[in-house]
């Protein structure tokens, strides 16, 4: 055992690991779902941050009430009621009614005679060829006809502004070109549809939903029974059964596996956190953090994809006072890529040396979020087994830490804050997680899922 160079205890032994393999769909699946729907539950993981992790169509969804549609949309469910739409609709339900109408010299249906004589009185007159009339007319406007309406509405408007967008292949599998065109021709021309209030317009109560509940027809009550889904998904029913399946079986396509190991590994970091006994906080909406941690003494702000109150930019004036050769081809070069951008693109860039940002950004506080940060921890997460891929990892890495800054602060290596590396990749064997005296940690997914984390990716100061 040997002290780091900045006075952490590190563990300079050989680690030795079994053959590993990489963490297939349903692996990463099920490591997310639970923990997913626990936050989602409780309000302590930013809605926004999620949407975009679970964005399977390249429309950058920040809410995640759209993403729920689209989920819903894409479920087989729905997609097999649409299927059987047009043949069902041949059998709508309707309700015949009588209209009261007052004429003057014709008569309009049914006369009702007490109401025309009252009528006939109430004018001075006693004007003789005024009727009250029952006119015959069928009303579609009906309780089940409103609930279908509501959810076909809401299909069609999710499908038409989202899911026809999507160009990859699966999305053809559940809504092909010409699956979608044909439910707009439906939804568009169909008559007794056309009869029905307009979607938009229909407040759906309970009521609506136990008339069509109790229909003796498959239409409506397969219409209640997705459009209660739908519902409870909105509502953030995430224990219920029903909608865990739902997000399950629509949570990701192959094309979008790194994002869920990201958030696969984020949520097992968030774990490891609060075994340190920090308690999760209620995320406020608009508010930038992933996650805020907090116990007695300190405030933890989580960040994926941000980076936090921190800058990893420097500016090409740092190159005052280099070697005078050196800085005047580097400033050559990044002069040009500004001009060619803007001459290619029309797109204006700032001259710098460096710029970038992490994946995942941890902030630790001694009290409040004020100020310098006691801890930061800069992760790169990198869904590979290559030590190619590991090796750039490692080296985009190290210049974070090297960078990493925050204003009125300066460089936070030159300050008292403790600046801790973090990577996490799958399946690469490595000689050792945390090599003596060195600030950066190792993780691989697969010490996740056994339990063998290491612990010195986390700040001495908690």
């Amino acid at each position: 055992m040997e002290i780091a160079s900045s006075g952490r205890l590190r563990t300079s032994s050989t680690s030795h690991r079994a053959p590993m393999s990489k963490l297939g769909r349903q692996a990463l699946v099920d490591g997310v779902q639970q923990e997913l729907v626990t936050y989602l539950q409780n309000g302590t993981v930013n809605d926004r941050a999620v949407a975009q992790w679970l964005d399977i169509t390249d429309l950058n969804i920040e809410k995640l009430d759209r993403l729920k549609r689209i989920h819903f949309c894409l479920s087989d469910g729905v997609v097999k009621f649409v299927a059987q739409l047009q043949e069902r609709l041949r059998r709508v339900k309707t309700a015949n009614q009588r209209e009261r109408e007052v004429t003057r010299g014709e008569v309009r249906g049914a006369v009702d005679w007490p109401a025309t004589t009252r009528l006939r009185y109430a004018d001075q007159s006693g004007d003789r060829t005024k009727f009250a009339c029952k006119t015959p007319y069928t009303e579609y406007d009906i309780d089940q006809n409103l609930v279908l309406k509501k959810l076909l509405w809401t299909i069609h408007s999710t499908v038409e502004e989202d899911i026809a967008a999507i160009a990859y292949d699966w999305r053809a599998d559940a809504w092909s070109d010409e699956q979608i065109a044909a439910f707009d021709r439906t939804y568009a021309r169909n008559v007794h549809l056309s009869r029905i209030r307009d979607g938009a317009d229909i407040r759906v109560t309970s009521r609506m939903l136990n008339t069509a509940r109790r229909s003796r027809q498959a239409l409506y009550t397969d219409a209640f029974t997705l459009y209660d889904r739908y519902r409870r998904l909105l509502s953030g029913a995430y224990d219920d059964p029903d909608i865990s399946q739902l997000l399950s079986d629509t949570l990701v396509v192959p094309e979008r596996l790194p994002r869920l190991f990201e958030l696969f590994c984020v949520f097992r970091l968030l774990r490891g956190l609060r075994s340190q006994a920090f308690q999760l906080q209620p995320i406020e909406t608009g508010a930038s953090q992933l996650a805020i941690l907090q116990d007695k003494d300190h405030t933890v702000n989580v960040y994926h994809d941000r980076t936090g109150s921190l800058s990893f930019h420097v500016p090409l004036s740092e190159l005052d006072g280099v070697e005078a050769d050196y800085a005047e081809r580097v400033r050559n070069a990044q002069n040009q890529h500004q001009q060619l951008t803007k001459a290619f693109l029309g797109n204006s860039t700032t001259p710098s040396l460096f710029h970038g940002r992490p994946d995942l950004v941890i902030e630790v506080y001694d009290g409040e979020a004020k100020g310098a940060p006691e801890a930061v921890v800069l992760g790169e997460i990198k869904y590979s087994d290559r030590q190619q891929t590991f090796t750039r990892g490692l080296e985009e890495l190290l210049k974070y830490m090297e960078f990493a800054q925050k204003d009125d602060y300066g460089y936070l290596s030159e300050q008292n804050t403790e600046v801790l590396g973090l990577l996490i990749t799958d399946a690469v064997e490595v000689n050792d997680d945390s090599p003596a005296g060195g600030q950066v940690t190792h993780i691989s997914a697969q010490d996740f899922l056994t339990g063998n984390v290491p612990r010195d990716w986390i700040p001495e100061s908690i």
